[in-house]
């Protein structure tokens, strides 16, 4: 944890001295996406492990203005649209989906292993009685497109989820099969693509309002693309609009960061629109933020991760190391979220070097950060 916040401290610092990059910066492969999705996937874990082991971190409350779901969301947009418009016909769809395969996938299982293991080694398997079609139907979930589902089953360890962050992928796996839609509409229908979005925004941040989601319907709507998918658009459309992206970079970062600050804080305040379903205002704040922050002092990102993502599996692991914990009672103490943390950051580095970097080298065609 000590190690990703002096990473930001030093990032930010690094970014107020930079010059202003050039317009076309944007379109160049070099980018801080890797960096930031460490950051949002760092907000993610870290508030996780403070709430479930009720360790209090007031210091940390600041880390909670940027949501990093919404953060992975947009950049995801982004980077995905561009390599699926980077692969050329007649092999575009295959392509693309082998790699998302290639992408999420073999962590994913590997990470699902882990998490069955750990859970074993708790205890826990034995104090339920669990039926050979309760398994395979868990494990149907898990390793294809449905992981917001929790068997009844695991709710009595630690949490109630094993993994509740998994959900997230669900809604990313719906984003790649509609990429296919949102090319076609913004090739040839730009003015009712905007329409759409900006009704889908008024969806998103409409949901803060369901909680708490106590119906099946609500839930589900909640798991669906549905609520989130015009983050995944924006950042699709920032990468097909030169003029908007000029705009972006020509501004000052603190511009950004201090109007959305304000904007969140007045957000708390009212007690309306913040977490994943941010108000309008902040919607549009935070996604200029990002890839303000992207693209300002493009190589920071590889000058302090040198090319290492660890993001995506200190997102996957850091849920079934701190269930574990808990039911091994091992919370309310500011050693037990370092370990639990820690652990997370250990697992996201093999996971890496053993599984992710290898399976990207298989793709056919890629961008390097998505």
């Amino acid at each position: 944890m000590g190690t990703m916040l002096i990473a930001i401290h030093i990032s930010f610092h690094k970014m107020k001295s930079c010059k202003h990059p050039q317009p076309l910066a944007i379109v160049q492969t070099k980018n801080n996406f890797d960096l930031i999705r460490l950051f949002a996937a760092s907000q993610v874990a870290i508030s996780h492990a403070v709430d479930w082991m009720q360790v209090p971190v007031p210091w940390l409350g600041f880390i909670r203005y940027f949501p990093g779901v919404p953060i992975f969301f947009f950049i995801s947009g982004y980077l995905i649209y561009q390599s699926y418009a980077n692969i050329k016909k007649p092999n575009r769809l295959r392509l693309f989906a082998t790699n998302r395969y290639l992408r999420l996938f073999p962590a994913l299982y590997v990470c699902i292993i882990f998490s069955l293991i750990l859970t074993h080694y708790s205890g826990y398997f034995y104090t339920v009685m669990i039926s050979p079609g309760q398994w395979l139907a868990w494990l149907f979930t898990q390793l294809t497109f449905l992981q917001f589902f929790n068997p009844d089953f695991m709710r009595g360890f630690a949490t109630g989820k094993l993994n509740a962050s998994l959900w997230t992928i669900s809604v990313e796996l719906q984003f790649y099969l509609l990429v296919p839609a949102i090319f076609f509409l913004f090739k040839n229908y730009k003015k009712f693509s905007i329409g759409l979005f900006l009704v889908l925004v008024a969806l998103n941040t409409g949901n803060s309002f369901l909680n708490p989601r106590q119906s099946f319907l609500e839930k589900l709507f909640n798991v669906s693309f549905v609520p989130w998918i015009a983050m995944f658009a924006l950042g699709a459309y920032v990468s097909t609009n030169k003029k908007l992206q000029a705009r972006i970079l020509k501004i000052n970062i603190l511009v950004p960061f201090f109007a959305y600050v304000l904007t969140y804080y007045f957000a708390l305040k009212s007690n309306s629109g913040t977490d994943n379903s941010i108000n309008f205002l902040s919607f549009f704040l935070l996604a200029w933020l990002v890839f303000k922050a992207a693209f300002t002092c493009p190589s920071l990102s590889e000058s302090i991760l040198h090319k290492n993502d660890i993001s995506y599996g200190i997102y996957i692991y850091h849920m079934p190391i701190i269930n574990f914990m808990i039911y091994e009672g091992m919370t309310q103490s500011y050693l037990y979220l370092c370990v639990a943390l820690l652990f997370s950051t250990a697992m996201a580095i093999l996971s890496w070097r053993l599984v992710e970097k290898p399976a990207l080298k298989l793709k056919k065609i890629s961008l390097r950060s998505a």
